[in-house]
């Protein structure tokens, strides 16, 4: 019996995509299942128009995330959800849900890195398979491609990328092991977050007016998952970077006779990462909450506003914070407003004031108007652009100063 049917008998390698990307999409189809019932319950109580008109910045923000949702999942994590793949020193069998396509070393035409960890096989017919370390030990296809062809690539070429696959396999399993540390995991995913939520409610609302706490909360929200994923993807990079990979290269350099994974020490590492992540979080949390920077909001005019001096199409800050009249960020007589459903008007008067409509005689001489009235407490006297009402708007109409 020769080498090769001998090699032919031996159990081939059965490779599986990895099993956190399943949690990445139920953590996913949450979120999503969250904004949906969100917009959906405001949805209900309010027409589309005035809905957008108010939240513009907020709803392109969730629309941004279903469509990279929507790519996400279809260009590349579905296929990896339920894929396999088979080492055999000759060939490959690529399984997905009942179908096999077989991939033979012989019809290869050529092989290309592209990068990281992502690599692809040309075959003779054109067709191109693409691996990478999603795939669980993407380096036994590597290396079966390599006993089989090796007039395709060079010996240095080989174990260069072979050992950059071997470190990314490595940092996609540590990955998986995210939820070892349950009781680290909870305080940092969430009870960390929950505290910024309700200490930024209590410290916010000594200085501000909350009139649409929905909102307020949402906001807080989706800044706390922003800077639980943007930490968690700095220490992931920095730990595989400065750490994991470095041992990795040693070993696979000679310069060291042990050759396989400290698990142990990787286990302490990433549990001290994910404590170091927390109080990180924790930092940044506070940066947010000093700067109150969930308090303002940006806003597109619809239309030009000549008296304002603005036109259709300009964005502007809106400062969420001035959305009352005696607290520490007062409107004041002057100051430009979105109230309403988006609507900007200027503050002509506050409650208490005396206030009437000034016109002109044909000959432009003004006339003192006879409508005059006082505003109403808990009203400000709104002029809006273009216009020459004024509106009396509740307080809690106001949605925040537009910045200059």
């Amino acid at each position: 019996m020769d080498k090769s049917t001998k090699l032919e008998n031996l159990q081939p390698r059965f490779l599986r995509y990895r099993s956190h990307y399943k949690i990445y999409f139920i953590a996913l189809m949450c979120i999503t299942g969250v904004l949906l019932s969100y917009w959906g319950y405001r949805l209900s109580y309010s027409r589309w128009g005035a809905l957008y008109a108010e939240n513009v910045e907020e709803l392109w923000i969730s629309f941004s995330y279903f469509v990279g949702f929507g790519v996400f999942y279809f260009a590349w994590l579905k296929s990896r959800m339920w894929r396999s793949v088979q080492v055999f020193p000759s060939h490959l069998l690529i399984k997905n849900k009942g179908h096999i396509d077989e991939l033979k070393y012989e019809d290869i035409e050529s092989v290309a890195t592209v990068w990281m960890s992502v690599f692809y096989f040309k075959m003779k017919n054109g067709v191109k398979y693409y691996f990478s370390s999603s795939l669980e030990r993407v380096d036994y296809i590597w290396e079966g491609f390599y006993e089989a062809r090796p007039e395709l690539l060079s010996k240095e070429e080989h174990e260069d990328f072979r050992l950059k696959l071997v470190q990314y396999d490595h940092h996609q399993k540590r990955k998986e092991w995210f939820f070892k540390h349950k009781l680290i995991d909870v305080i940092n995913w969430i009870v960390v977050p929950l505290m910024f939520l309700f200490l930024s409610y209590v410290v916010q609302t000594r200085d501000v007016l909350i009139h649409q706490q929905g909102m307020y909360f949402f906001r807080l929200f989706m800044y706390s998952v922003l800077v639980m994923l943007a930490t968690t993807f700095l220490f992931s990079i920095l730990l595989k970077k400065l750490i994991f990979d470095k041992k990795i290269m040693i070993q696979m350099s000679g310069q060291s006779d042990d050759k396989l994974r400290d698990l142990e020490y990787e286990g302490i590492i990433l549990q001290r990462s994910k404590m170091l992540q927390m109080v990180t979080a924790g930092f940044v949390f506070a940066l947010l909450m000093k700067s109150d920077i969930n308090l303002f909001s940006i806003t597109k005019i619809r239309e030009d506003l000549t008296s304002f001096n603005m036109k259709s199409g300009q964005t502007r800050i809106v400062d969420n914070r001035y959305n009352c009249v005696q607290c520490k960020y007062p409107v004041r007589d002057g100051d430009l407003v979105v109230f309403g459903k988006g609507t900007i008007g200027q503050i002509m008067a506050t409650e208490g004031d005396m206030v009437g409509q000034i016109s002109q005689d044909k000959t432009g001489r003004m006339i003192a108007s006879e409508n005059i009235q006082e505003v109403p407490k808990g009203h400000i006297a709104i002029k809006l652009a273009n216009q020459k009402e004024m509106l009396m708007v509740k307080i809690e109409e106001v949605i925040g100063k537009l910045q200059k």
